[in-house]
């Protein structure tokens, strides 16, 4: 019931987060980088890590993030959402608000032996991860931008409350 009320409670304010977006002006529509696109890598303990794309049409922008990976014995997933607001944004530099969501699912399968026979066991993780704080983008080569972000973070299901970093580089287009 507790983790319920949690991801109803992100939901909810990822929701509020889009309808503000919906309200922006048409003088909000043009950025001064002219990119409003972005690939690249990320890592981050609210923004999960792997694969991600951005996209910035204006003030209000979406980031996503995806790490799939599976062997034998183990399969993990992580997906990451984040919401951005730019606040300050120049040529070099823009400086953003950022709320962050992320799941990991983790899947393990263990061989134990008891002498003379092997006993398969498996073991699932999953957590959810939330976090909000501000970010600088740092461009350079007019497509290429480096971000850092920082602020503060529930982590495994709002157990427990900490500082958090975020980074990520990017190719626009």
């Amino acid at each position: 019931m507790k983790k319920t009320i949690k991801i109803i409670m992100s939901v909810l304010i990822m929701m509020i987060i889009h309808q503000l977006s919906i309200g922006q002006n048409e003088s909000d529509e043009k950025k001064i980088s002219g990119y409003r696109n972005a690939l690249g890598i990320a890592a981050g303990f609210t923004t999960g890590y792997g694969l991600s794309y951005r996209y910035t049409p204006a003030k209000f922008g979406i980031q996503t993030t995806f790490a799939p990976f599976k062997d034998d014995y183990t399969s993990h997933y992580c997906i990451g959402v984040t919401f951005i607001y730019n606040l300050f944004e120049t040529e070099k530099v823009n400086f953003y608000l950022y709320q962050a969501n992320s799941y990991s699912h983790t899947k393990y399968k263990d061989y134990y032996s008891n002498n003379y026979s092997w006993t398969e066991t498996k073991s699932v993780t999953e957590f959810f991860n939330n976090g909000i704080g501000f970010g600088l983008e740092f461009i350079f080569l007019r497509r290429v931008s480096f971000n850092l972000m920082g602020g503060y973070a529930a982590y495994n299901d709002f157990e427990r409350l900490s500082l958090t970093g975020e980074t990520g580089l990017y190719f626009k287009f």
